[in-house]
């Protein structure tokens, strides 16, 4: 059964089959039609005999012995092996050329034909043991008047013959090109699959150790070519994502191990050397920030994993971006007053820019781009909003004069844990903002791209397509 199952196997037997069924009808069909046509050219020799036979007979009086000598020696010189009957116009024998050779039993009573319209019918006549008689039965006219009956008979032999030794040949000869055709089919079906066999052979030899392999490359422009080509291709995203699997593990271990190692110390030096109710206060809330960083943490954890799995559920409906951005800009000016930022809101005039999306998260994802604006800008420095439409599209921009990123970070810094500066980590947080920032635009069917020169500051641009109304209004 597992050879059945073989691909190989089963393109060979399904070429095997379809020749044999071309064959097989080609066959028929011309065996049909060589039967046909002997049996046309038999009929052609009993007919043109007949006519003969009529042209002779039509100058005869009354029924003459002699006449039916004549023409047997005619029939036998001619050789056509033809065996003839006459009847008068009563259907009584008149002659026959060679009597005893074509049996009455059996045959059509003469009569019928001698009063049937169109003169003249074709028949077989079977013979026990002998091959079958062609007979044509021919009225024997004198202007609009039949005087006679005239019926011919040749012998089927040779045309059956003929048909035999066909059907012979077919039934020698059929096997022989199936069976090289078999072998043929085989060795081009194992020529087709062997490039199969490679690659099948090779991705069984790789897993998660060496995912960097790669299957030989082929033609591209044939379908093997293109099967490695995408086998490929899903090799390197596994490779990627294997990569970013691992080191978001590492990533993750670390950020949760830091605050756990500050916890445990601070908890050793509380029941080592705390003394008053004072110290135990201090080390409890220091306690407590760890723990909330570690809440913080694993909550963007948990919505990065549920974004993935698509089990983040979102309320779209249409949201002013307007009426979004001006309170973001409140909750900007009061965070930036501490260290003497400005933040500033620039509006398009006299057009309210609506999108479709969950009003909460698109809340969560521009206030964490105005927050980061703010932790990296210096004191006296600026953050600027600023909302503007592009076609169909509501393009909003969060610039800063912050400190800046060198190229070589732009690529990664929307990365889970990515961080530019390590040392600073317990103060830019996790590095995982950027990934929600970046889930949530592509969620609302967005873009988000960054461009910024080191010591000069960053710009954000979020792009998110224009309702259906606004799209009409902005129109």
């Amino acid at each position: 059964m597992q050879f059945l199952r073989s691909i190989r196997t089963r393109i060979t037997l399904w070429y095997v089959l379809t020749v044999a069924l071309i064959l097989g009808a080609s066959g028929l069909f011309w065996y049909l039609s060589l039967a046909r046509t002997l049996q046309a050219e038999l009929d052609e020799r009993l007919l043109v005999i007949a006519e003969t036979l009529s042209g002779q007979l039509i100058a005869t009086p009354e029924p003459d012995p002699e006449v039916c000598r004549v023409l047997a020696q005619d029939l036998a010189l001619s050789g056509s092996g033809a065996f003839v009957r006459i009847y008068d116009a009563a259907g009584s024998l008149w002659c026959e050329t060679s009597p005893g050779l074509l049996p009455e039993a059996g045959a059509a009573d003469p009569r019928h034909t001698l009063v049937s319209p169109g003169g003249q019918r074709f028949h077989s006549l079977d013979q026990p043991g002998e091959a079958a008689l062609r007979v044509l039965d021919y009225q024997l006219l004198e202007g609009s008047r039949v005087r006679g009956l005239i019926r011919v008979g040749i012998s089927e032999q040779p045309a059956r013959h003929i048909l035999d030794r066909l059907k012979l040949l077919l039934l020698i000869f059929f096997p022989l090109p199936l069976a090289a055709l078999g072998f043929g089919g085989w060795f081009l079906a194992d020529r087709a699959l062997a490039p199969v066999e490679n690659i099948s052979r090779t991705m069984a030899q790789i897993n998660t150790d060496n995912l960097s392999r790669r299957l030989p490359e082929a033609d591209q422009h044939s379908e093997i070519g293109r099967l490695v080509q995408n086998f490929n291709r899903m090799l390197e995203q596994l490779e990627n994502s294997f990569r970013r699997l691992r080191q978001f593990a590492a990533d993750a271990s670390h950020e949760l191990r830091t605050p756990l190692t500050v916890l445990r110390g601070e908890t050793e030096v509380a029941l080592r050397w705390t003394k008053n109710p004072e110290e135990f206060r201090n080390i409890l809330e220091s306690n407590l920030e760890e723990i909330d960083r570690m809440s913080r943490i694993i909550e963007d954890l948990l919505l990065l994993a549920k974004s993935e799995a698509g089990e983040t559920p979102m309320t779209m409906k249409q949201v002013n971006l307007n009426l979004m951005l001006e309170e973001l800009a409140l909750q900007g000016k009061i965070l930036g007053e501490n260290k003497g930022i400005a933040v500033s809101l620039k509006l398009p005039e006299n057009l309210e820019v609506r999108v479709m999306g969950d009003e909460l998260r698109l809340h969560q994802m521009f206030l964490n781009l105005l927050s980061n604006g703010i932790k990296y800008t210096p004191t006296g420095g600026r953050v600027e909003l600023q909302l503007r439409v592009e076609g169909e599209q509501a393009v909003i921009d969060v610039r800063d004069t912050g400190v800046g990123m060198a190229p070589e970070h732009l690529q990664r810094i929307f990365d889970r844990f990515y961080r530019i500066d390590r040392s600073r980590s317990l103060e830019s947080g996790a590095g995982l903002g950027l990934s929600i920032v970046k889930w949530i635009v592509e969620a609302h069917q967005g873009q988000i791209g960054v461009t910024s020169t080191p010591g000069e500051g960053s710009c954000f641009q979020v792009r998110l397509p224009l309702a259906a109304t606004a799209a009409a209004d902005a129109a």
